[in-house]
């Protein structure tokens, strides 16, 4: 059967499928593996990982139609995902919208409203629709596999970007990995201890970390607390709850100091946190900058409209940012491949390659008064295997003040 009239049988007959029950279905409120998000407070959130090495191939060409496709062509994409949080999210939203528009594809987002039955209602709707495919960014895993999986077994596809869904079945996600963000976090830190603080002996170092349980807070955590436990001079002397909220980073943070006596290092697993511990330190009158007398370096996740000018001026030492506005215009380029190819998996690289924009090339769009994906901050991709599914593991961006002010960084974008 030609890959359009499979589509075509399989949409028809869908219908049939039995509907997955919501009864009983839980969820992490965020993705079941490793990826995406500012961790709370500004978008939804996600985690895992398994690297590999190789050359990728370049997944096909973008088709016109012709050959084995049998005239499959993306025309509409359902987009599910958490929209509200600040101008994370919006640039995640927006950059999809925006190269839908350029490639002529008609976007329908819908948000989710933080409800995991709004998101699988929507699902639903998309693959009994006419939606050639659906873009996922997961609220509630437990809560979506069912929708997912039938979608797909309808003649839908589904592709995941930032937060990760635990169903086998799709093609792909694309997100970043918290666990390597945080060890990245955790190397800029023992960077900044070294210029700052040369001669001592041993470093004392917080960690600020986002809501216990929570599967993107405990993995730029452990990433962080990893890195930090090879150390022979450097001392964790506490983890503390910030809840992914400013004002609970700010208050915990300034309590802990005042009970206990400053440190060399404080480390935050997003940006909201990261603002609250700068807060702080202001309000205890220990707010200097790097190589000033009494510094605390400062390292965190995510940089933001608020965050880049902080370490341009060097209140904060480093901040280790997504591509977020990659993710789904990457996702939307393997979609493509993949409906016209009629859903041929041997256009997605294998697990175990390394994608670069030689094989992978998202085109540059006039937006927000700039030229939007010129700058190919997501590479190399990495191509790991999570929950059964091909990941596109994305590359992260250390911003520092050599790079701050840079107009590929999305809080230079959507201030």
């Amino acid at each position: 059967m030609r890959g359009s009239d499979r589509r075509k049988f399989l949409k028809a007959t869908g219908a049939a499928i039995t509907t997955v029950s919501l009864a009983g279905c839980g969820g992490d409120g965020g993705g079941g593996g490793d990826g995406g998000d500012s961790g709370g407070g500004d978008g939804g959130s996600g985690d895992g990982e398994t690297a590999g090495d190789g050359s990728g191939g370049d997944g096909g060409s973008t088709g016109d139609g012709s050959g084995d496709g049998g005239g499959n062509s993306l025309d509409k994409i359902g987009m599910t995902a958490y929209v509200r949080g600040g101008s994370w999210i919006t640039a995640y939203i927006e950059a999809a919208e925006f190269y839908a528009e350029d490639q002529g594809i008609e976007l329908d987002v819908r948000p989710n409203q933080q409800s995991a039955q709004k998101q699988v209602s929507d699902i639903r709707e998309f693959a009994n629709g006419d939606h050639d495919a659906i873009l996922v960014g997961v609220w509630q895993t437990g809560a979506a596999e069912g929708a997912i999986n039938q979608a797909i077994q309808g003649g839908t596809p589904v592709f995941a970007t930032n937060a990760d869904t635990s169903s086998s079945e799709i093609p792909l996600y694309v997100g970043f990995s918290n666990y390597d963000g945080g060890a990245s976090s955790a190397e800029q830190m023992l960077n900044a201890l070294e210029q700052q603080y040369p001669d001592k002996d041993t470093w004392r170092v917080l960690n600020v970390r986002g809501v216990q349980g929570n599967q993107s807070a405990n993995q730029r955590s452990q990433g962080f607390l990893d890195v930090m436990a090879e150390q022979d001079r450097v001392e964790v002397v506490q983890t503390l709850n910030g809840e992914y909220a400013r004002d609970v980073a700010q208050s915990t943070t300034q309590e802990w100091i005042q009970a206990n006596g400053r440190v060399d290092g404080i480390y935050s697993g997003n940006l909201s946190m990261g603002l609250g511990v700068v807060g702080a330190l202001r309000n205890l009158d220990m707010l200097a900058s790097r190589g000033e007398e009494g510094h605390i370096c400062l390292t965190q996740m995510d940089g933001s409209p608020e965050v880049n000018p902080l370490v341009g001026d060097g209140t904060i030492d480093a901040a280790v940012d997504q591509p977020n506005y990659f993710y789904n215009p990457i996702a939307m380029y393997y979609m493509r491949e993949y409906v016209e190819s009629g859903m041929d998996d041997s256009v997605i690289p294998e697990v175990g390659s390394e994608v670069t924009s030689d094989q992978l090339s998202i085109e540059p769009g006039q937006h927000k008064g700039v030229e939007l994906w010129t700058e190919p901050i997501w590479e190399p991709g990495i191509m790991r295997e999570q929950n059964g599914h091909p990941w596109f593991r994305t590359n992260s961006v250390v911003i520092t003040q050599e790079n701050y002010d840079q107009p590929f960084l999305w809080g230079n974008v959507w201030g």
